[in-house]
């Protein structure tokens, strides 16, 4: 237990805040992380506190309940009255940098997809879909296999918030969303929509896979001819991925009702796409 001290030390000068957990940056944490997880987290029954001086115990379970929350997926451990990045352990994917919204509806939410200024290129090949990319404050797609590794347990609900061109906000909200796996290129699974948009134009995508421009998975080519990478299937009812400063197909752009069967597409200024547990 020596090698603790100075981590227990710290521990207790802030009296095991969640704020602690979620921002701990220190090589000291990281190495308890990577090198103690697995041994503290399997000595979790009595037995293994029969050895153990009652001051011991007490170290013992605190240091087990910081390495769980720093090791969580999922923003719900996020305290910052604002949010913001905050490092998460992703299974199958490591530690990643993500967007927690802790403040909108509740909180909890995971960003995965943001433009708001078109700095960044959303026109981008499979593998850049897959791993992510952009700037986390600003424009930014989080990643397919985080999104699939973060939502396959299910229980999900998703939201998007959207600003038009003309100023008008929406929001469009699913009550169950998950990402599939590679295999299946990140098919789609999206349903309960709720929200003020005057047309639902993301269940349309419900059941598709994911495609690029170096990978289409449509049979149509979409990718290309909407200049984005999405759940395309002929072609599409939202292009959230597509070209910031363009109008038509290959803009970004969601779809809307002007009379009862008649649509058009409404051109964005700003799109936001957020996940967390259902409530």
């Amino acid at each position: 237990m020596e090698f603790l001290i100075p981590f227990l030390m710290f521990l207790f000068a802030f009296n095991m805040s969640p704020t602690l957990a979620t921002n701990a940056r220190t090589s000291r944490l990281k190495r308890i992380v990577t090198q103690q997880c697995q041994q503290w987290c399997a000595n979790t029954g009595p037995q293994a506190e029969i050895n153990m001086t009652p001051i011991e115990q007490i170290m013992d379970r605190k240091i087990k309940k910081a390495v769980q929350m720093i090791t969580r997926s999922s923003c719900a451990l996020a305290s910052s009255d604002s949010g913001g990045v905050f490092k998460l352990i992703i299974p199958e994917v490591g530690v990643r940098n993500v967007f927690c919204d802790v403040t909108d509806d509740g909180g909890d939410w995971t960003v995965f997809q943001r433009r708001m200024n078109g700095n960044v290129n959303f026109y981008r090949g499979w593998d850049d879909y897959v791993n992510g990319f952009g700037e986390l404050q600003g424009d930014h797609w989080l990643g397919l296999e985080a999104l699939h590794q973060m939502t396959k347990g299910g229980n999900m609900e998703m939201k998007i918030k959207m600003i038009t061109k003309d100023g008008v906000y929406w929001v469009a909200k699913y009550s169950d969303f998950c990402i599939g796996p590679r295999s299946g290129n990140y098919r789609l699974h999206v349903s309960g929509y709720s929200g003020n948009a005057t047309h639902d134009g993301f269940s349309y995508h419900n059941n598709r896979q994911f495609s690029t421009k170096d990978a289409g998975h449509d049979g149509f080519n979409c990718a290309s001819n909407n200049e984005g990478g999405w759940w395309y299937d002929l072609c599409a009812q939202s292009n959230l991925n597509g070209n910031f400063n363009k109008t038509g197909q290959k803009g970004f752009w969601w779809w809307s009702t002007r009379h009862r069967d008649r649509f058009f597409l409404v051109f964005l200024h700003y799109s936001e796409m957020k996940f967390r547990k259902r409530l």
